[in-house]
């Protein structure tokens, strides 16, 4: 993306006026499709970050997630710190509050590769061992660091701050506070900030409170099965947030009890956290680790289907959702099949995700329609199927009771999981496959 269509890019600078999304300078609904590529600005070179960002663009991705102080590698210091692929480490002498300009410079072209093909980095300053683990941060180096990198990257559109890095806080949070602090006083606030933590566990736990935490962000990691459940928790948990499955199962992961992570499982979370009212990051196993042959992993069936998953809830409203189970009359089924609704908080439309090869009985009079026109769409492959119009509900007269309506309806033969769209007979929507 360049020239015109680079300037008119929507990029994250705002939390939206309900409280539940992100909206861009200009107030626009901004869709988080995240991809993990933690090691971008230290084990991937500048070629190799230009095809993996064009790739990721292209498909529909909006956000990568990557590390600057990381611990991956082949030639990390005594320390576990990383330099990038030029050898150049992110701190001078090993010390947060003396950053290497030859480092970022590496960071300065690759937002810039990013920026072109209009997608946002969500940069985690550091990963979280080395402040629980190493401790070479503490609530005075991290403040200034903090402060040296907002200063540094004010002016950049496409940036997303993670505070964090896969740990929990307790007994370090005056150091994730004082890094943010430092964000906060670089920048004047130009930048949202989050929080990475560890395995089933979430941002809004720990920092709900906290000025800086602007958005949510959880884990689910193994716990992949309770995606659903842990974002609706953390939707309860102290003031409104948009919340960011932030990392799930890796597509290939070797690692996982509930394995293997098939594209099936990667499409069960990305459509779980939408019908909870979240936002989802992919991640496969080869591009998180940048192992040898990492770059011939961009075309997996789970990524591809990441772009699918984008067009079709792009069809709907999808700024303005609400999470409700009780258009799921039967057949709502659980843990790793669970099956999940949303629905437009005008009640024009409505969405039911079907993990499996299932029946599902849908309360129709949830919506505000009389009728209803009901749309298969196979979440891996896009492709749109017709499932009639159906009566929501009957207008009664005077004397008579208004009866409710039920459609049973069924996954349609040889699709793994289904994604049914119920929509008012009159709204103007655009279900064709695209």
């Amino acid at each position: 993306m360049t020239g015109e269509n680079a300037a008119a890019a929507v990029f994250p600078q705002a939390i939206s006026a309900d409280r539940r999304g992100f909206a861009d300078r200009q107030g626009r609904p901004f869709f988080w499709l995240g991809d993990t590529a933690w090691p971008l600005f230290t084990q991937v070179t500048r070629a190799e970050a230009e095809a993996y960002l064009a790739d990721r663009a292209q498909k529909g991705f909006t956000v990568i997630q990557g590390v600057i102080a990381w611990f991956g590698g082949d030639r990390p210091d005594p320390s576990g710190l990383s330099p990038n692929e030029y050898g150049h480490y992110p701190w001078l002498d090993g010390d947060p509050a003396r950053p290497n300009p030859d480092f970022f410079a590496h960071v300065d072209a690759l937002l810039d590769i990013a920026e072109a093909h209009g997608l946002t980095l969500a940069i985690l300053p550091t990963w979280g061992n080395f402040v629980t683990d190493t401790q070479i941060l503490n609530a005075d180096n991290a403040r200034v660091y903090g402060r040296w990198l907002a200063e540094r990257y004010r002016a950049r559109p496409n940036l997303v701050w993670i505070n964090g890095g896969d740990c929990l806080p307790h007994g370090y949070e005056a150091v994730f506070d004082a890094l943010a602090g430092g964000l906060r006083e670089g920048d004047g606030g130009a930048h949202l900030i989050t929080y990475h933590p560890c395995a089933l566990h979430s941002a809004a736990q720990y920092f709900s409170d906290r000025d800086w935490l602007d958005f949510s962000m959880i884990q689910t990691w193994t716990d992949w099965h309770k995606t659903y459940d842990s974002l609706i928790s953390d939707g309860l948990t102290g003031p409104a947030r948009p919340i960011v499955l932030g990392e799930g199962a890796y597509e290939d992961g070797p690692e996982y009890a509930r394995g293997p992570i098939t594209p099936l499982v990667v499409r069960r979370q990305a459509w779980w956290t939408f019908a909870a009212g979240g936002y989802f990051t992919y991640g496969q196993n080869q591009m998180w680790r940048a192992q040898p042959g990492w770059t011939s992993t961009f075309d997996t069936p789970g990524a591809r289907q990441m772009g699918i998953f984008r067009q079709i809830a792009a069809a709907l409203p999808w700024w303005d959702r609400l999470p409700d189970q009780t258009l799921i009359e039967e057949g709502i089924g659980g843990g790793e099949t669970l099956n999940a609704a949303v629905r437009g908080s005008d009640g024009r439309w409505a969405l039911v995700y079907l993990s499996s090869r299932c029946h599902a009985l849908i309360r129709l009079e949830r919506l505000a329609s009389e009728f209803v026109r009901a749309v298969w769409a196979n979440p891996a492959t896009g492709q749109r199927l017709d499932a009639g119009t159906h009566r929501a509900f009957t207008l009664p007269g005077v004397r008579q009771v208004r009866q409710s309506c039920f459609a049973w309806f069924r996954t349609p033969d040889f699709w793994e999981d289904a994604v049914l769209i119920l929509h008012a007979a009159d709204a103007p929507i655009d279900l064709s496959s695209r």
